[in-house]
């Protein structure tokens, strides 16, 4: 670990060919050293998330001699990705560089993380998947399959190698293990979700027992999920910009490898995780100092992370875009956005939150801060990434506690309509092209009609699925953000934001 002074870096997402290959090592097991660690962790996802945070942190465990975990991580979907093949390449091992303030000072860490040690694709090498899931030593299962990822997919076919969906998945999964081991209760798992949807494990749970229903599974199996095996909720916060392209010859050469997959993230994170406290014993993080918490229900801590800084992610990154930032700095630090975000914040976030108005008021504060850390440049495109999704769980129960309320939500009500703005394609940064739902984009960009925007804006609700049909609100949200996507078109992002918080 080293403290030393960042500078400003851009970070997307995609590695890029290392500057001198034939100069630096490349990382893998013949040129990095580690002790032998059999798997515990199957990890469905390999990407900047869960490499940065996840995986980061039970290095530090490892490290630190409260747990020898090792990780296999699941490329889920079929078909290739750059970031698993690098994976496989380097055999694990990779770089997670943190950046931030502590007490006031600069500090940088470079971790080495070496606690992966398999890489396995489920739809072209199902028996090397199998043989993971299936390994006795296995105690806890990870997943980030994206907010899309917990779904349910009626008739998925829990005999296919593998099934479509992720919670289909998962009964195949357990259904194959529970058979394996004759229904040994020392054989469940532990199923630790970190998807940003409320209810997380929760929901895959259900959907496992309603997989197990809808086929028939026997009922001791159904018993073997209830009892043998746990689902936690949890709340993540890191942020993770990704590979520091712009830096990365400097960053290579410190490290003294060509590592291709160099991960960097805030210093700041936090992992709450729910449910029974067994998980505790399986991946005892906080032992090693770690920024991890056990509770019993997340969701009081969800919710206020959730509204506060992921909402505020969700809200300002169309008006940033329409603006022509690029990153969440550089429009933080615009003060018209400023005084966007303090109204959105004190008017209508933090009163839809429980709990104590100035307990509320100081972690706000935190986040505005994080906001402004010099040393990540986070990107409002890679933000922006199924925007109308997040939007619906982010900032849409803020909007409407205000009208339950009998309180306006006029800050709620112009982000989405920079949002319905930009997916259309009217107005935005040149080369954007919103990363979305393709069909409800289609619809976004097929129904826009300037001479009916209420019209517009009541059908892209109902498709998005914000208010149903016949919701009496929804004329009320087609009127108000119909309003602000008027004032966007004719007069732009910055007249927008003048007119609220003039």
């Amino acid at each position: 670990m080293t403290a030393a002074r960042a500078r400003d870096r851009t970070t997307p997402e995609e590695p890029v060919p290392a500057s001198q290959p034939d100069v630096l090592p490349v990382p893998d097991a013949s040129t990095v050293p580690r002790p032998d660690r059999a798997p515990t962790v199957l990890q469905f996802g390999g990407g900047n998330f869960l490499r940065a945070f996840a995986d980061q942190m039970i290095q530090r465990a490892d490290d630190a001699g409260v747990l020898a975990a090792g990780v296999v991580v699941v490329h889920a979907t079929p078909g290739p990705d750059t970031a698993v093949e690098l994976l496989r390449r380097q055999d694990g091992i990779y770089h997670v560089l943190l950046e931030g303030v502590r007490d006031g000072e600069p500090v940088r860490e470079v971790t080495r993380v070496t606690a992966v040690r398999g890489v396995v694709r489920a739809h072209e090498e199902f028996e090397a998947y199998r043989d993971a899931y299936l390994d006795p030593g296995l105690r806890v299962v990870l997943s980030n399959t994206t907010e899309a990822g917990i779904a349910w997919v009626p008739d998925d076919d829990l005999a296919a190698t593998p099934p479509r969906s992720f919670p289909a998945k998962m009964t195949a999964l357990l259904l194959d293990r529970f058979r394996h081991f004759d229904g040994d209760p020392g054989a469940g798992l532990h199923v630790v979700c970190c998807e940003l949807i409320e209810d997380n494990a929760s929901t895959l749970r259900r959907y496992v027992l309603r997989h197990a229903a809808a086929n028939g599974l026997p009922p001791e199996f159904v018993a073997w999920v209830e009892e043998a095996c746990t689902f936690h909720d949890t709340l993540v916060d890191r942020i993770v910009p990704g590979y520091p392209r712009d830096e990365i010859a400097e960053i290579q050469a410190e490290i003294g490898f060509a590592d291709q997959l160099v991960v960097k993230g805030e210093l700041y994170g936090t992992w709450v995780i729910g449910g029974d406290r067994a998980i505790r014993d399986a991946l005892p993080l906080d032992r090693a100092g770690l920024p991890v918490e056990f509770v019993a229900d997340v969701r009081p801590t969800r919710d206020r992370k959730v509204r506060v800084l992921n909402g505020m992610h969700t809200a300002m990154t169309p008006l940033g875009l329409l603006l022509g930032c690029t990153t969440v700095r550089e429009v933080t630090a615009r003060p018209d956005v400023g005084r966007y975000l303090d109204l959105l914040l004190d008017r209508e976030v933090l009163p839809s939150l429980p709990g104590d108005p100035a307990a509320l008021r100081r972690y706000a504060a935190t986040i505005r801060e994080r906001f402004t850390n010099p040393y990540l440049q986070h990107r409002l495109g890679d933000i922006a990434l199924n925007s109308l999704a997040k939007f619906r769980a982010r900032n849409l129960p803020v909007l409407l506690a205000a009208w339950s309320a009998g309180r306006e939500a006029p800050a709620t009500a112009l982000a989405l309509a920079a949002l319905l703005v930009l997916g259309a394609g009217r107005s935005g940064p040149a080369g954007f092209e919103p990363a979305d739902d393709p069909a409800l984009l289609r619809h976004l960009r097929e129904t826009f009609d300037p001479e009916d925007l209420v019209g517009w804006v009541r059908g892209v609700a109902v498709a998005a699925e914000y208010l149903a049909g016949d919701d009496p609100r929804l004329d009320r949200l087609a009127g108000e953000v119909a309003g602000h996507a008027g004032v966007l078109l004719r007069e732009g992002a910055g007249a927008a934001l003048a007119r609220l918080t003039r």
